[in-house]
């Protein structure tokens, strides 16, 4: 066997290595900034249903439990969550995206907003984020 012609056997298998790649790179950053600007858009507008489902299903059960009310209700509560989200969301201009395999920081003007991968999207999975030096985040909203 000649070595063009072994060169061309390798080419389809090449190509569909990289197609194959390209299917499951997942959400990007874009993505993850989109989820952000679209929870705190929901924030804004009062649509605490819209906001919730853009949790990670463990973070809106345990604000549910933590706040003794649905997740809609408790995360736009002036007293609890709602009253930092509600603050942050005028602000929540995006200036960037970090993102690590499955996990992604965004960061606004006013918020670190912490996502996971899941599926073919981005769930938040801490919002209301404060940096507290080397210890974790305080989150306002976190599974």
């Amino acid at each position: 066997m000649n070595t063009r012609r072994r060169r061309n056997l390798w080419a389809p298998a090449v190509a569909a290595l990289v197609a194959a790649a390209a299917g499951c790179a997942g959400p990007g950053d874009g993505d993850a900034q989109d989820v952000v600007t679209r929870f705190y858009a929901a924030v804004a507008a009062g649509d605490g249903d819209a906001a919730c489902a853009l949790l990670l299903t463990g973070a809106a059960e345990d604000l549910a439990e933590e706040e003794q009310a649905p997740c809609p209700e408790a995360l736009l509560d002036p007293a609890g969550p709602g009253g930092v989200l509600g603050e942050r969301a005028a602000a929540a201009t995006v200036d960037a995206v970090h993102r690590a395999g499955s996990q992604a920081q965004v960061v606004t003007a006013s918020d670190t907003v912490f996502l996971a991968r899941s599926g073919d999207t981005w769930v938040v999975t801490g919002v209301g984020c404060d940096p507290r030096g080397e210890r974790p985040y305080d989150c306002e909203v976190e599974s």
